[in-house]
C-alpha cells in the first residue's frame, strides 16, 4: 500500500513546493506595484535629515547676520524644507514613499535604479558626499537591477511551466523530463537573483551611508525580500530532486496494476481500455469438426487389443482385401459391419460443427 501511494505523494509534494516558490518569486516581483508594499531590498529613512546651508562655513556673513538681525546665511536642508518623505524603499521594479501612513510608488520598470542624489533632490545641499566610489556604485547597481528583472520574470515563467507539466504528468508520464528542465532552469535564475541581489544591496548601503550618513539619511537592508529570495530558489530546488523520481515511479506503476498499466498484449493503457466494450478486439476460434465415435466401441485399453486382434484376424481370412478397405462380399455371405476397420477417433469432448465463437453475440 505505501509502494502505491509513494508516486501520488512526490507528485502531490512538487506541486505544493513549485506553488510556494511561485508565491515567493511573485511577492518579490510585484512588491511595491500598486502601492502595495510586501517587502524591499532597502529602507531609506530622512526623519533625521539635517544639511546646514551652503554659506554657512562663511564666518563673515555669519557675523554679518549677528550684527543686523538678518540671515545672510540661509537656513538648514531639512526633509520638511525639501518636501521629502519620511521614509523610501527600494523594490525590484520600484521605489515607493511613505509618510504619513500613505505610500506612493513609480512606475515600475526593469532596470529600476534609485539615486538619492537626485532623486532625493541632495545635489542642491552642501552635501559632498558623492564621490566617483559612490557612482561606479549606481551604475553596477543599475546594471544588477537588470539582470534581477530579467531574472525573476524568466523564473516565475519557468516555475509555473514546471508547474503545468508536472500535472500533466500524472496522465502523461513523458513529459517529466520538460518538467525537470524547466525547474532546473528556474532553479538557476533565482539563485542567481537571490545572490546577486544580497551581494548588491549591501554594497549600495554602505555607499549609501558612507555619502549620506553625515546627513542624517540611515539606510538599511531588509532581510526579508532575502528570505523570500532564497525561499523561492530552495523550493523550486526541492522540487526539482523530487521529479528526478516521479519517471522512475511512473514506470513501475505499470507493474502495480495503474490505470497506465501494460496489460497482457505489453501494450500500455490496455488494462484501463479493455474494460471499455466499445475497445475491446472480437477474438474468433475456429473449432475442428470431429470425426463420429464407432458404436459400441470402448476407450479402455483391453478393448483396443481385442479390436487389434480381430483385425489381424480379418486380414488372414481375406487376403484380397485391404485391411482398412470397405468390406465386400465374399461367398455370397453379407460381411459382418462391425467388423470394418476405423480409423482412431478422437474421444475429446469437442463441438460437432465449425464454428466462430463471437462473445459479444
Amino acid at each position: 500500500m505505501a509502494t502505491r501511494k509513494a508516486p501520488s505523494v512526490y507528485w502531490a509534494i512538487t506541486l505544493l513546493f513549485l506553488s510556494l516558490s511561485l508565491l515567493c518569486s511573485l511577492l518579490i516581483l510585484l512588491s511595491g506595484i500598486g502601492g502595495h508594499v510586501v517587502a524591499d531590498y532597502l529602507t531609506i529613512d530622512t526623519t533625521a535629515l539635517d544639511v546646514p546651508a551652503k554659506l554657512s562655513g562663511s564666518q563673515i556673513l555669519n557675523d554679518l547676520s549677528t550684527l543686523t538681525g538678518q540671515d545672510w546665511v540661509g537656513s538648514a536642508a531639512t526633509a520638511e524644507s525639501l518636501g521629502l518623505s519620511q521614509t523610501y524603499s527600494l523594490n525590484l521594479l520600484t521605489a515607493c514613499s511613505e509618510s504619513d501612513g500613505s505610500t506612493t510608488c513609480g512606475k515600475p520598470q526593469i532596470g529600476f535604479t534609485f539615486d538619492p542624489s537626485s532623486d532625493l533632490d541632495l545635489r542642491s545641499t552642501s552635501i559632498q558626499g558623492f564621490s566617483s566610489a559612490y557612482s561606479d556604485q549606481i551604475r553596477a547597481y543599475g546594471k544588477v537591477s537588470t539582470f534581477l528583472g530579467a531574472g525573476y520574470i524568466l523564473g516565475v515563467i519557468f516555475i509555473a511551466l514546471s508547474f503545468i507539466l508536472v500535472a500533466a504528468s500524472r496522465c502523461f508520464p513523458s513529459v517529466t523530463v520538460f518538467s525537470q528542465l524547466t525547474s532546473g532552469l528556474a532553479f538557476v535564475f533565482l539563485l542567481a537573483s537571490a545572490i546577486a541581489s544580497i551581494v548588491k544591496f549591501h554594497q549600495l548601503k554602505d555607499a549609501f551611508n558612507n555619502a549620506l550618513g553625515g546627513s542624517g539619511i540611515q539606510t538599511q537592508t531588509t532581510s526579508k525580500m532575502f528570505g523570500l529570495a532564497f525561499t523561492a530558489a530552495i523550493l523550486v530546488f526541492l522540487a526539482f530532486i523530487l521529479t528526478l523520481l516521479l519517471p522512475r515511479d511512473r514506470r513501475n506503476e505499470r507493474s502495480r496494476g495503474g490505470i497506465f498499466a501494460s496489460g497482457p498484449d505489453g501494450k500500455s493503457g490496455s488494462n484501463l481500455l479493455t474494460r471499455i466494450a466499445t475497445f475491446r478486439q472480437r477474438k474468433y476460434v475456429a473449432v475442428e469438426k470431429q470425426g463420429p465415435i464407432a458404436p459400441g466401441r470402448s476407450v479402455s485399453p483391453g478393448s483396443d487389443r481385442a479390436r487389434l486382434r480381430a483385425e489381424d484376424d480379418f486380414s488372414h481370412e481375406y487376403p484380397n482385401d485391404f485391411a482398412m478397405g470397405p468390406i465386400k462380399k465374399h461367398g455370397g455371405q453379407n460381411a459382418n459391419a462391425r467388423a470394418t476397420y476405423d480409423p482412431p477417433a478422437r474421444t475429446t469432448n469437442a463441438p460437432q460443427i465449425s464454428t466462430a465463437y463471437d462473445p459479444y453475440l
